[in-house]
């Protein structure tokens, strides 16, 4: 036998070892999954007008530094119109760092990247749950409450095709593996477990800011609840409790270096307009009612620009969910102890997004930073998953049927989902380029991937211009030129050497001294020499930018972005916490693995079944013959209560819209649904307005949109249409009578309306009434 078979053989012979070692349940769990992950994998590409956009030219620039040698750099310098801005030293990396994988390949670019780290956010996702559940409460629970996760309305679709935010989506997947790994290790398991807790809780912290906040502050809570209660102390040693602390400990360690800058360099940058005051980034506007998390998710409209979202939990998650609680309650669910934690835990996520919570929410000093209260739905889902596996463990009864009932149970919160499997198709994203990127700066859409101005250096009085000279060479998929050539003496020459995407020389030839002025926004960690001495930049007011005192001559001026004591010390920590994570493993016992059923039962095949027929039906019965969706069309909505075509100035058509309140009280808030569609291309922005009006025409009460829909006028399809909400918040003081609510359109800078036109085309109006109100 030769080496290389020899090889061979041995290779195929550990294969097999670990083949027959693995919990074939996980090939059910992942079977779970196909469904949610199907849009992604089954269509080109990914849509634009969602956070996936952003992402993906994160992902991009990232690239750009990777390839031009700054491994892990904290400056982003094509965006904020080429002056740069520090989005990586502030923003959680993980799932860039996990896309840059994919995006290296060859053929593959950011988007490819970007839809890999949402495919294995799922896939983590069913990993970890049905892990952490099956080690606690059996292997078919863990198929329920891997399905009851999955598929809970804010995980399968809001998160990931609604909202299109990478880094929260991801979190999602993390999260159980994180809490599946150190439950490993509390139940005493050897050097894997305990290598895998640390990493992935480290990875908690490293998906997204308020997330890994959020769960790393949830696995110490769970953590804390194990120690207080003494649970399943019968299989560990009193070893094991301080083991899990440490573990969580390190993990906080090896994640310091992003979250400690973050937090000893938030001064350095302008973190305000993260917070709103009655706009879209207050919290107050974002609560949930009782009804909304109970409601039923509705079938997607692929004639929308943006189908009506329902921020809900999903009918079987509060099926299953409350069982588990009803069960705790009854005493009747294994380990107890451990699922009032999480029970505890549920009660908590659900006070925090319901409007009663509002004092804690302005009491607690980081909590308005979360923004959307409504972002706790998916650890939410998280919780009500695990209580779902642990009712379900206790009802199985008569052994012979406990497959077919486990198949009910996963089959239910698949079935609810199915309308929320079908997102409207979306074209091609097209090339990733940074000019591309710096045109939709220019189109004023956001800056530097963020729309608020955060993260723009404190020093920043005054927000600059665009300067085409600067972004001129982004076109090229060259580096922005930051020079300021206009301010440079008579007779002065600068030859500009990019070295890597923030290291750059200037070779400066001038007549005589002066301030070389970059159009480059100064940051700690930016630091200059000259021939070789570090010398001190000064500040150019109002724009922030970098100034560098130059003496006459020929000079040698290298600009590069450095570290700070506060990343230094940062990476030491991360540093000195692997070491001890590897030191520790080292140390430890290698106890085996805790031994789980890995042979594939009758009850497995039945799930397997169920799951694989419910996803083959769905995607060549029910995805081809349009079931599971709405397709409006022709300026016809066909989910409006009510269907119109009014034409507002052979502009816009007003197609449908929702009024269904008829009466009220003084004080009342009345909500007003208004469906508009682009009649031709639109080059201004229209205000959209809802108005009550008395008998004699007075207005009594407003609702007006600066963009209807919160969808600029100027960017909509012709070929979909705008679902566009209102309230009308009616005085305390308003007297009884008959009022009627009309709406319409109109500039608010120049202050005329479009005209209502007939089908002749003759103006008979500028607004047009949708119903009328009693006041009592």
């Amino acid at each position: 036998m030769s080496r290389f078979t020899f090889y061979i053989f041995v290779s195929m012979t550990r294969l097999k070892e670990i083949w027959n070692r693995l919990d074939k349940g996980f090939l059910v769990a992942l079977a779970i999954s196909l469904l949610a992950v199907w849009p992604f994998i089954s269509r080109a590409s990914l849509p634009q007008g969602t956070d996936a956009e952003l992402h993906i030219f994160r992902l991009h620039e990232l690239s750009l530094l990777v390839r031009g040698g700054e491994l892990y750099g904290r400056w982003a310098p094509n965006f904020y119109h080429g002056y740069g801005y520090p989005i990586f030293n502030y923003y959680a990396p993980l799932t860039y760092y996990l896309g840059l994988g994919v995006e290296l390949m060859p053929r593959l670019d950011a988007v490819d990247g970007v839809k890999a780290v949402f495919v294995l956010g799922f896939i983590l996702a069913s990993v970890g749950m049905y892990g952490f559940v099956r080690d606690n409460w059996g292997r078919r629970a863990g198929y329920v409450a891997t399905a009851v996760y999955i598929y809970a309305p804010y995980i399968l679709y809001i998160d990931p095709h609604t909202r299109g935010v990478l880094p929260e989506s991801f979190s999602f997947g993390i999260f159980p593996l994180a809490l599946w790994t150190l439950d490993r290790v509390r139940r005493g398991e050897g050097r894997w477990a305990w290598v895998t807790a640390v990493l992935t809780t480290a990875a908690v912290i490293l998906s997204n800011n308020l997330m890994g906040l959020l769960f790393f502050g949830m696995l110490f809570a769970w953590a804390v609840w194990q120690a207080m209660s003494g649970g399943a102390a019968e299989r560990r040693s009193d070893s094991t409790t301080p083991r899990l602390f440490f573990a969580l400990l390190l993990g906080l360690g090896v994640a310091a270096f992003f979250w400690l800058p973050v937090i000893l360099e938030r001064n350095a940058v302008n973190l305000n307009t993260l917070l709103g005051a009655g706009d879209n980034y207050d919290f107050r506007t974002h609560f949930l009612s009782l009804r909304e998390l109970l409601a039923v998710s509705k079938r997607l409209d692929w004639g929308a620009t943006q189908p009506e979202v329902v921020f809900n939990l999903g009918l079987p998650q509060w099926v299953l969910g409350g069982l588990g609680v009803v069960l705790l309650l009854a005493q009747r669910v294994k380990q107890a102890a451990h699922v009032t934690f999480f029970a505890l835990a549920l009660a908590a996520l659900l006070f925090l997004m319901l409007p009663i919570s509002t004092i804690v929410w302005e009491t607690v000093p980081f909590l308005p930073f979360f923004q959307f209260p409504w972002r706790l739905l998916g650890a939410t889902a998280a919780m009500l998953a695990i209580l779902a596996g642990a009712a379900v463990s206790s009802l199985w009864g008569d052994e012979a049927k406990a497959g077919w009932r486990t198949a009910v149970f996963v089959a239910l919160p698949l079935l609810f989902a199915l309308p929320l499997t079908q997102p409207a198709p979306w074209p091609d994203f097209g090339d990733v380029f940074t000019g591309r990127m710096s045109e939709v700066e220019h189109k004023g859409r956001w800056l530097g991937t963020t729309s608020t101005a955060d993260y723009v250096p404190a020093t920043v009085d005054t927000t600059p211009q665009r300067n085409g000279s600067v972004v001129a060479p982004l076109y090229r998929d060259q580096p922005p030129d930051w020079v300021n050539w206009a301010t440079l003496p008579d007779g002065a020459t600068v030859a500009v050497e990019t070295v890597t995407p923030l290291f750059t020389r200037y070779t400066v030839d001038s007549p005589k001294k002066f301030r070389f002025r970059l159009f480059l926004f100064d940051f700690p960690g930016w630091q200059a020499r000259i021939d070789g001495q570090r010398v001190e930049t000064e500040l150019g007011r109002p724009e922030g930018f970098i100034v560098i005192p130059v003496p006459a001559g020929k000079h040698l001026v290298a600009v590069k972005f450095g570290s700070t004591p506060a990343r230094t010390a940062a990476w030491a920590i991360t540093i000195t916490a692997l070491i001890l994570t590897l030191f520790a493993a080292w140390r430890l016992p290698d106890q085996p693995q805790s031994i789980h059923a890995n042979r594939f039962t009758r009850h497995d095949r039945i799930v397997l079944g169920v799951v694989l027929g419910i996803t083959a039906v769905t995607i060549f019965l029910l995805q081809p013959t349009g079931w599971l969706h709405h397709s409006s069309s022709n300026y016809v909505v066909e989910t409006a209560e009510t269907t119109v075509f009014v034409d507002f100035g052979k502009q816009i058509a007003l197609i449908g819209y929702e009024a269904p309140v008829r009466q009220a009280s003084p004080g009342d808030e009345i909500d007003v649904v208004v469906y508009w569609q682009a009649e031709r291309p639109l080059d201004i922005t229209y205000q959209a307005f809802v108005h009550l009006l008395r008998a004699d025409g007075s207005l009594a009460a407003q609702s007006d949109k600066l963009n209807p829909g919160d969808f600029p006028t100027r960017q909509w399809p012709l070929d979909r249409y705008i679902r566009d909400e209102h309230q009308l918040q009616l005085p305390p003081d308003l007297s009884p009578g008959e009022y009627t609510i009309s709406v319409g359109l109109w500039v608010q800078t120049e202050g005329w309306r479009l005209p209502v036109l007939d089908e002749n085309g003759r103006q008979i109006g500028d607004n047009y009434v949708v119903s009328s109100l009693e006041v009592r």
